[in-house]
């Protein structure tokens, strides 16, 4: 029993220094882009290592592997970044402009929050699917929209996840800067990776029918 307890209390501070040092790194290397040129690769890295944890991938070298991601896909990740800023700052602007208008907004409103749930799913999925699958960037926006939307018990766990994981981060200062972002990741990653695998049990079970 007490080797037990012993090993279950190692592996939680175990995780919880991975975490913090994944999300150190995360901060650091966002910064080190000027902010605007650092989210994107750094968020990849992050969810890229999160990954290899959640595959049994444990004893990897976190610090070589995030660098090597980032470096590796420093163009794409950007690019992906930009259009997500992009998409999220005409929600806002829309957001804006229809706050201020003083006619009936009602409609205008409803599509517009129709498309922001749309991003919202597609923003939970994208990270997750681009370092899962080697594939165009087009591709991965489509993937990750097909498979928020054809796996609705993933989507709605993905979202309590998410949510989750903010409202944790949200509890005090100190978990913010050394938590919030590798543990959204980690949750949202190992929620996306089981819409993976059923997806994958499917297409194997469709191909052995053939």
């Amino acid at each position: 029993m007490y080797h037990f307890v012993a090993n279950g209390i190692y592996r939680f501070c175990e995780w919880v220094t991975r975490l913090a040092y994944l999300n150190l790194l995360w901060g650091v290397f966002t910064l080190c882009g000027l902010i605007v040129f650092g989210i994107g690769p750094s968020t990849v890295a992050m969810y890229s290592v999160s990954r290899q944890w959640l595959l049994g991938n444990t004893d990897i070298r976190i610090f070589s592997s995030f660098l090597a991601v980032f470096k590796q896909e420093f163009r794409k990740a950007n690019l992906l970044g930009f259009i997500l800023l992009g998409l999220a700052a005409i929600f806002y602007v829309d957001f804006k402009i229809i706050a201020s208008m003083n006619e009936q907004t009602s409609m205008m409103a409803i599509i517009l929050l129709s498309l922001l749930l749309v991003f919202t799913v597609l923003l939970l999925f994208v990270f997750p699917v681009y370092v899962h699958y080697d594939i165009p960037l087009v591709s991965t926006f489509k993937y990750a929209f097909l498979i928020g939307f054809t796996k609705p018990f993933h989507t709605l766990c993905l979202v309590a996840g998410g949510f989750g994981a903010v409202f944790v981060s949200l509890l005090h200062i100190t978990v913010i800067i050394f938590f919030s972002g590798s543990l959204f990741a980690v949750v949202t990653t190992a929620v996306a990776l089981k819409a993976f695998q059923s997806i994958s049990s499917q297409t194997a079970k469709q191909e052995a029918r053939q």
